[in-house]
């Protein structure tokens, strides 16, 4: 089954009077429970790609289709419901709140759903022991190290049971066991939750634990491997 579908697909930026074309004629499919590489040198359009499959931003020209609704023509106020029901977003930095504890910063996509306080915390504390921080869910981010960071970001962006989970460079932050670490995690949970994993990287050693990847050159899919 086709979870993510983009048809014909291009980005462009305005930079100053210059117009930047970030991708170009993108035609990709994303299945149910896949776990998917975007590889690809910097300024390669990894993380617009991202953006569009994240309905964070909007095509140039194309469709978008996230099962089998079109969503690149939904209203703002519609995306922001699709985001929050069905997307979890990693993000390289972390992108955690300082003052908040790794609790109350995996709560927070529920709370803004509208989820009761006390239902709230039981979410997000049986995901942060799931992804092994049991004993350090009362941390506020600065008493972490990356990693641990790290997994407090990947439950942060499962607590509401999404279909799809997008990470941009998530280990571009972390030393190189770590990264490998956060990968396995991801794996696990792709394959005991059957989330879809959709994440970009340009760290070649990270490849061969996918089950597909997609390599951009200069906005432009070059090949997809299986």
């Amino acid at each position: 089954m086709s979870l993510v579908r983009l048809e014909g697909v291009d980005k462009e930026y305005a930079l100053g009077e210059t117009l930047v074309h970030a991708l170009r004629d993108i035609n990709l499919e994303i299945a149910d429970r896949d776990f998917v590489a975007i590889w690809g040198p910097s300024g390669s359009g990894k993380s617009s790609l991202l953006n569009l499959v994240g309905l964070v931003d909007a095509p140039t020209r194309g469709s978008i289709h996230l099962g089998d609704e079109r969503v690149d023509q939904l209203t703002d106020d519609a995306l922001a419901r699709k985001r929050n029901r069905h997307i979890g977003f990693i993000f390289q930095s972390f992108n955690l709140v300082p003052v908040l504890n790794a609790c109350e910063n995996v709560m927070l996509p529920l709370q803004i759903r509208g989820t009761q306080a006390g239902a709230a915390r039981q979410a997000a504390e049986r995901r942060l022991i799931e992804v092994g921080l049991r004993e350090h869910m009362h941390k506020r981010p600065d008493q972490m190290s990356g990693g641990q960071r790290q997994r407090v970001a990947i439950a942060r962006a499962l607590v509401g049971s999404p279909s799809l989970v997008i990470a941009d460079e998530p280990t571009a932050n972390l030393d190189s066991e770590t990264s490998l670490q956060i990968i396995d995690l991801m794996r696990e949970l792709n394959r005991c939750d059957g989330v879809t994993f959709i994440f970009s990287t340009h760290d070649p050693r990270l490849l061969d634990r996918v089950d597909k990847l997609i390599r951009l050159q200069d906005g432009r899919i070059t090949g997809t491997e299986e």
